[in-house]
């Protein structure tokens, strides 16, 4: 954990306050303004020296000895006209990252320059979160835990295989649609630009199916030559806040054994299929991207789901470098459970049977405490979900300890038409934990 220092001002009026204010470290204004300032000083005297030069002709050496042997002479001239050169660049240096300061203030939200500039300021040096994940439910979340910190990492699995994303895997890109979700849900981004990058269309031919923004990802992709390379560019066209990370870049498949001895390959069968056993990865050993491995090392919390437990978490944990990270990592290890059994794979789960599929597959030390949702469901939304073939999943507390996890039962849903988790409510009390940590 890191130590954060707590520094009290005294101010007499809320004039001197904000005076103080402006006096905070990590704004990104003084030092770029205090930059250009430089640049223009040296301009100035650049120019002092050149022109006395060529006005008077007036000239004056600086003798340097090298090696004790031989002399250099520098005319005053050339002196001037280097400082000229390196003043500009700094000036320019310095107003081009003021501007940028200013600009990354003011789009961070509502209020004056200053309120915003310490906002933003706030949420780059909050803490070190990794999310991983996949589905909708991740995405989800990182919508509330945005408005905590910025240094957040969101860990997605590239084992989806349908829709848009295995229309473009069959073309040879990896599967970019996890990652355009929580892509969306950490955008800065205006919400027509973050409507417009989510919107699929319905027509147009060979374009329908399609996400508009996995197509983006597909254009940047050959554009940069990587697919990592395009997860970063599109990533900085939403400036998104945080990062979203592919869990490997190797092209991998996800597959299952079943209760009745037989495998499955592919994410969209395993999905689909009842009495799973175990989930794998092939190839088995795929290679865990690094900056995945050096933001679990350095983070403070890692979250785990919420998501499909065999489609969606599993194949990021399968990852052998993920899983192992994970156990020796220092940070504190939170299991966000999901609320609604899903048809088919988790068929008849309780909250401990999620925790036990994903101990049972990566080992101890991955979760230390698990987040489950106690709100009862209406009766009538339940009764929807049952003819899917979902159910409620029942926080069994109880068994849930035995397995050495400490739960922590909480309202954690929003409920219309559908069940999910409330962005807002997850992030109070994942950083509410974190508080006490």
């Amino acid at each position: 954990m890191k130590i954060r220092r707590q520094v009290k001002f005294t101010a007499t009026s809320p004039r001197d306050w904000r005076a103080v204010q402006w006096m905070t470290i990590g704004l990104g204004i003084k030092r770029w303004g205090l930059l250009a300032l430089i640049g223009l000083l040296l301009t100035a005297i650049g120019l002092l020296f050149a022109l006395a030069y060529v006005a008077v002709d007036f000239s004056v050496s600086v003798v340097e000895w090298i090696g004790g042997m031989t002399h250099q002479l520098v005319e005053t001239e050339r002196i001037g006209w280097f400082m000229v050169a390196a003043g500009m660049v700094l000036f320019v240096v310095g107003l081009r990252g003021t501007l940028k300061a200013v600009e990354i203030a003011l789009s961070s939200g509502r209020g004056g320059f200053l309120e915003a500039a310490l906002r933003r300021r706030k949420m780059d040096h909050g803490e070190a979160l990794v999310a991983l994940g996949g589905g909708t439910g991740l995405s989800t979340m990182l919508r509330g835990l945005k408005h905590y910190t910025s240094n957040i990492t969101a860990v997605v699995t590239m084992a989806d295989d349908g829709g848009s994303s295995g229309r473009l895997r069959k073309d040879g890109m990896l599967p970019p649609g996890d990652l355009r979700n929580c892509m969306a849900a950490l955008a800065d981004a205006e919400p027509e630009m973050q409507e417009l990058f989510q919107h699929r269309f319905t027509g147009f031919g060979d374009l329908e199916g399609h996400s508009l923004g996995n197509l983006i990802m597909a254009a940047m992709c050959e554009r940069t030559g990587d697919f990592e390379s395009a997860v970063r560019e599109t990533s900085k066209v939403l400036a998104i806040r945080g990062s979203v990370l592919p869990s490997t870049v190797d092209k991998i498949e996800l597959g299952a054994r079943l209760a009745d001895g037989s495998e499955i390959i592919g994410q969209v069968n395993v999905h689909k299929s009842e009495g799973i056993q175990e989930v794998f990865l092939q190839p088995a050993t795929p290679a865990a991207l690094p900056g995945v491995l050096k933001a679990i090392a350095d983070a403070e919390v890692i979250v785990i789901g919420p998501g499909s437990l065999y489609t969606s978490i599993l194949p990021n944990l399968l990852v052998p470098e993920i899983g192992e990270a994970i156990k020796t990592a220092k940070a504190t290890k939170i299991y966000v459970c999901n609320v609604m059994t899903q048809a088919n794979e988790t068929i008849g789960y309780k909250a401990s049977d999620h925790i036990r599929a994903i101990l049972r597959h990566v080992g101890k030390d991955v979760i230390d405490i698990a987040l489950v949702n106690s709100t009862k469901i209406p009766d009538d939304v339940l009764s929807r979900y049952r003819k899917t073939g979902a159910d409620w999943v029942e926080p069994d507390t109880a068994a849930i300890e035995m397995l050495g996890v400490r739960p922590i039962q909480g309202n954690f849903v929003d409920i219309t038409n559908v069940v999910r988790h409330n962005p807002q409510k997850l992030a109070q009390a994942i950083f509410r934990i974190m508080a006490k940590l």
